[in-house]
């Protein structure tokens, strides 16, 4: 996560620093003599990224016990380069050690923080960056922006298989706090309510718990918490998520006029209006904010939503019936790649598409390259996504044997996407292992949620669009005693006035 190039403001900092020498190397003849000699050097090596030069220059001087007489000003470019070369060569406890050196300089750079933060997360000193996040927001919270989302996620998912850690409820407890800063621009931080109304109600405070759900506005979330057995209770009896759903597109449409510049708020609002059965409104939300023609330079977050706002585009024309447009929309978010990697997300989707409107051989043939290279190409996630849409194609086509290999893999590798072999299983007939592998996710306290969340009833499909891969599955299983039994024993099912959220 450290980057091997220097920044801006690391270039004018040893700039600066060279210039400072002079005025105090009076003062300071030892120390200051010594930074004065090495600052060329140190900074011909940056600029050029040769950090093991830099580490030879560097090395010594913060070795030295008067280091700390430098002033701040002159002491923070060194270290800085301390700590990006050290990062570089994975000598990660000494950079840390530079890293919070540089911190408790007075004024420290936002820089400073990130790389302290990205140090500990790389060696997994998963506790010391949650205190380091706590101390971001207290002295210099304006670092969170030099910080991607994605290092603060990594860290809560991390936690999130050490719930026991008390490090896991204090980054709740700071990552759900109304002015945390992160949170003021993804929406994604408010998924994190869930998990601590949970440990809150686990420990019997229930005031508190209740309060994380009263603040939750996102309507997924809400749907979630509506079937979680510790917060379902925390939801007035009358709950209407279509109600919530409302709220939310409201919302996002103002959302989306204040800040034009985000291609995430207009897909995010062409979703709600998908489950709200709006699939005109949502044609028009995308179409109004295109992100390849005249706005395509508008939108900041366009790189890496573009292929989303394909696959949203993708999707209202499923829910319109209007199956050729859907491929074309899918074909143009595959050509353009994901995130710089070949597109994995669009290729599946658009795979599930083809076998949903009767073109199964399509599906294959377009799996047939990607399944030779999926190991490497997408995520153990990822790879049972594309093997339960290639085995629902062969399936259709009565290759039971291609079928039988998929559902191998699904068998050997569960723990990467349960939900993934119970699909399976249905869309091979399979109902029986289908029931158990379902009741199993039921009696997880981890997977409940998500199964309940399936076998909830919603609104009928628009009309001219193919029920879902998996719709009659859903309702033979609903309809045996024993996975009534476990749907009991989790708590109920509901019935949403809405469409389900992957159409």
């Amino acid at each position: 996560m450290i980057n091997a190039k220097p920044a801006r403001a690391l270039a004018a900092a040893l700039a600066l620093a060279s210039a400072g020498l002079a005025a105090q190397a009076e003062a300071r003849q030892d120390i200051s003599r010594a930074a004065a000699k090495a600052m060329p050097r140190l900074q011909s090596s940056m600029n050029g990224n040769d950090c093991d030069g830099a580490l030879k220059i560097i090395s010594p001087l913060v070795a030295r016990k008067d280091f700390g007489t430098l002033e701040p000003l002159l002491q923070g470019p060194i270290l800085l380069s301390a700590t990006i070369c050290e990062g570089q060569a994975n000598k990660l406890d000494a950079a840390l050690g530079h890293a919070r050196m540089l911190t408790a300089l007075p004024g420290a750079a936002d820089i400073a923080w990130r790389l302290r933060y990205a140090v500990e997360l790389d060696s997994k000193r998963d506790g010391d960056a949650v205190t380091t996040l706590e101390m971001i927001q207290k002295q210099a919270p304006s670092a969170f922006g030099s910080i991607p989302d994605d290092w603060i996620f990594a860290l809560v998912n991390r936690l999130d298989d050490r719930q026991d850690d008390p490090a896991y409820r204090r980054l709740l407890v700071l990552a759900t706090a109304p002015a945390f800063p992160p949170a003021i621009n993804d929406a994604g931080f408010a998924r994190l309510r869930l998990p601590l109304a949970r440990l809150l109600a686990r420990e019997g405070d229930k005031e508190s718990a209740a309060a994380q759900v009263a603040a939750i506005r996102e309507a997924d979330l809400l749907r979630q918490a509506s079937l979680d057995p510790h917060l379902r209770s925390y939801l007035p009896a009358d709950f209407d998520l279509r109600a919530a759903y409302e709220r939310q597109a409201a919302d996002l449409e103002q959302r989306s006029i204040a800040r034009p510049g985000r291609l995430a708020l207009p897909i995010d609002l062409a979703a709600t209006q998908r489950v709200l059965g709006q699939a005109d409104k949502a044609l028009a939300t995308l179409q109004a904010a295109r992100p390849d023609g005249v706005l395509a330079k508008q939108f900041s977050d366009r790189d890496e939503r573009v292929n989303w706002w394909w696959d949203g585009l993708a999707r209202t024309y499923e829910q319109l019936g209007r199956y050729g447009e859907a491929v074309e929309a899918y074909r143009t978010a595959i050509a353009g790649g994901e995130k710089g990697r070949p597109n994995v997300s669009q290729t599946i989707n658009l795979a599930y598409l083809h076998v949903r409107f009767g073109h199964p051989r399509e599906a294959l043939a377009l799996l047939a390259p990607f399944a030779q290279q999926a190991g490497a190409a997408a995520s153990p996630y990822g790879v049972m996504e594309m093997r339960l849409a290639h085995a629902c194609a062969a399936q259709a086509l009565a290759l039971d044997d291609l079928a039988a290999t998929d559902l191998a893999y699904a068998q050997a590798h569960p723990e990467d996407h349960p939900e993934a072999l119970t699909d399976m299983q249905m869309c091979m007939g399979r109902f029986d292992d289908a029931a158990a592998s379902m009741i199993a996710r039921l009696g997880d306290p981890d997977r409940q949620v998500d199964a309940l969340g399936q076998l909830s009833e919603y609104r009928p499909l628009p009309a001219g669009v193919p029920p879902g891969l998996f719709d009659a599955g859903l309702t033979a299983l609903r309809a045996r005693a024993d996975v009534q039994a476990a749907i009991a024993r989790a708590g109920g099912t509901r019935k949403f006035d809405v469409l389900p959220a992957t159409l």
